[in-house]
C-alpha cells in the first residue's frame, strides 16, 4: 500500500515549508535578503513568502532550492503542490533521477574542464581537423599576443595555403572569386571545427601586411582569451551567480567579461561567438543573424540561475543590443549584476574610422552604436543600483586618420584595468576574491602589474561609480 501524507490544510502545508526554508538558512548562514537576491527573488516577496502567508511563485521555486542547498521536489511536496497519492517511495525516485542527472552534468564539466587544462586550442583543433580531412592543405599557426602594460595569449591565426608554393611568391591570389571558393572548401572540410571554435576569417586588409603568410585571405583567427570556456573546477560560489558584461563596439567589454570569467573560474561566452558557435551563424554576421543574438541574450538575462548560472557572459552587438535592451522588465531582477563599460565621446569617432575602412559598414551603424550607448544607461538607471557597476573607458590616443598596430594594444590594457576596478567592486560589494587570490589570466596580470601590493586589498583605494 502506498504511503499517503495525511489531509492538512493549505496554511499547513505553507508552514511546513516555511520552516524547512528558514531551517535551510540558519544551516547556510544565509540571511533572506542574501538568499532572495541569490535566487533573483526580491528580498520583500522572499520574506512574504515565510512570514505572511503568502503562497510562493512556482517559477521561482526551483531557483530558491538551489540557494539553500534542498531539493526542488521536496519543497513542492511540503507545499502541497503535488499528487496527494504520490508516496514516499515514487518521490525518493523522482529525486534519485534529478539527482543522477545533476551527476551527469558535474561530471560533463570535469570532461570539459580537464581538456581546457590540458591544452587544445581552436587553431591547433582547425590545423588537426583540416590535415586530417585533405592533403591538399597547409597550415601555418602564430599566437597573437594582445597588450604592451599587461601582454596575453589573445587569438591564435590559423594562415592556410594550397600545398606547395604559390604561382607567383610576390604576389599570392586574393581575387574574389578564388577567395570565396577557397573558403567555402575550407568551410566544408571542416564545419564543424570552425563552428566550434569560434573561428572566423581575418580581413584581407589586417592581414595584408603578413609577410608570414602566403594567402593573406585565408587567415582563420580562432579566440584564446574570448573562446567560450566551461565552468573551471574550483569556481567562485560567493559572488552572486551571474555577471552581464555590456558596452559597444571597441570598448572591451568582451575582454573585461573574459577576463571576469577566468578570475573567478566560472564560464565565459560571449553573446556574438556563443551565437556562431551554437547556431552556425555567418561570418561575418548580417542583419538575418539579428535576432539569434537577441534571443541568447534574453534567455541569459531572463535564466541567470538556469543558462546564466556561474557564466560571465559579453554583449556588444549594437543591433541586438536595441532589442535586448528594449523591454524594462528584463532588467528589474537583482541578477545578474551588470558591468557596464561606456564609451567616451572620442570613441565613436574611432568606431566610425573604423567602419569608414569596411565596405560593409555604414554610418547609420555608427548612429545605432551611439543609440544602443543610450538606451543601456537608460535601463541600468532603473535597478538597484548594489546591482550595476558603470566603467568608464578613458580617452587614449586612437589616431581616426590611419590605421595604427598598436591600437588593439592600448585599448587591450584599458580593458585589463577596467577588469582590476570590477574584481575590486566584486570584493567590495559582493564578496568576491581580493586581488591576491584571483584566479586565471587576470589574477596573473595583476600580481605581474602589483609586485609589491598586500595580500589582501588592492594597492589603490578603489571608488567605483555606482548606476
Amino acid at each position: 500500500m502506498p504511503t499517503r501524507r495525511p489531509p492538512r490544510a493549505t496554511n499547513e502545508f505553507h508552514a511546513a515549508w516555511a520552516q524547512e526554508v528558514t531551517k535551510a538558512l540558519t544551516e547556510r548562514g544565509l540571511s533572506v535578503h542574501a538568499a532572495a537576491r541569490r535566487a533573483g527573488i526580491s528580498p520583500g516577496a522572499l520574506q512574504a513568502w515565510l512570514h505572511q502567508g503568502v503562497e510562493p511563485d512556482p517559477r521561482k521555486l526551483a531557483a530558491l532550492a538551489s540557494v539553500i542547498g534542498r531539493r526542488h521536489l521536496h519543497l513542492m511536496y511540503l507545499l502541497g503542490w503535488l499528487p496527494d497519492d504520490l508516496d514516499e517511495a515514487t518521490l525518493l525516485e523522482l529525486e534519485a533521477t534529478e539527482k543522477l542527472q545533476a551527476g551527469m552534468d558535474e561530471a560533463r564539466r570535469w570532461v570539459e574542464a580537464a581538456t581546457a587544462v590540458a591544452g587544445f586550442s581552436g587553431g591547433v583543433r582547425i590545423a588537426h581537423e583540416l590535415l586530417r580531412a585533405s592533403e591538399d592543405w597547409e597550415v601555418t599557426l602564430r599566437r597573437s599576443i594582445r597588450g604592451s602594460r599587461h601582454r596575453a595569449h589573445f587569438a591564435t591565426h590559423v594562415a592556410l595555403s594550397r600545398v606547395g608554393p604559390p604561382s607567383d611568391p610576390h604576389q599570392p591570389s586574393t581575387r574574389a572569386a578564388d577567395t570565396a571558393a577557397d573558403r567555402e572548401e575550407i568551410a566544408g572540410l571542416i564545419p564543424e571545427g570552425i563552428r566550434r571554435t569560434g573561428a572566423y576569417w581575418r580581413p584581407v586588409e589586417r592581414t595584408g601586411t603578413w609577410h608570414w603568410v602566403k594567402r593573406p585571405d585565408l587567415v582563420l583567427t580562432t579566440p584564446v582569451l574570448l573562446a567560450s570556456k566551461p565552468r573551471g573546477l574550483e569556481p567562485d560560489l560567493a559572488v552572486p551567480p551571474s555577471i552581464l558584461v555590456v558596452g559597444v563596439p571597441y570598448v572591451g567589454a568582451a575582454d573585461i567579461g573574459s577576463l571576469l570569467a577566468s578570475a573567478l573560474d566560472w564560464a565565459y561566452t560571449d553573446v556574438v561567438i556563443g551565437a556562431r558557435e551554437r547556431l552556425g551563424l555567418p561570418d561575418p554576421l548580417n542583419d538575418s543573424a539579428m535576432p539569434a543574438l537577441t534571443d541568447m541574450a534574453r534567455q541569459l538575462l531572463r535564466s541567470p540561475l538556469g543558462a546564466g548560472r556561474y557564466l560571465v557572459w559579453s554583449h556588444n552587438a549594437a543591433k541586438a543590443l536595441l532589442e535586448t535592451f528594449k523591454e524594462p522588465r528584463d532588467f528589474r531582477g537583482q541578477l545578474p549584476l551588470i558591468v557596464y563599460v561606456k564609451a567616451p565621446p572620442s570613441m565613436f569617432e574611432f568606431i566610425e574610422a573604423q567602419y569608414s575602412f569596411q565596405p560593409q559598414r555604414s554610418r547609420l551603424e555608427v548612429a545605432e552604436i551611439a543609440q544602443a550607448q543610450r538606451l543601456v544607461e537608460r535601463r541600468l538607471r532603473e535597478r538597484d543600483p548594489s546591482t550595476c557597476l558603470t566603467l568608464r573607458l578613458p580617452e587614449l590616443e586612437l589616431p581616426t586618420d590611419r590605421a595604427d598596430p598598436h591600437e588593439v594594444d592600448r585599448l587591450f590594457d584599458a580593458a585589463v584595468e577596467l577588469a582590476f576596478d570590477a574584481t575590486g567592486w566584486l570584493h567590495e560589494r559582493h564578496r568576491g576574491p581580493p586581488p591576491s587570490r584571483l584566479a586565471g589570466i587576470l589574477g596573473k596580470l595583476w600580481r605581474a602589474a602589483h609586485p609589491g601590493a598586500a595580500t589582501s586589498r588592492p594597492g589603490v583605494p578603489f571608488v567605483p561609480e555606482y548606476r
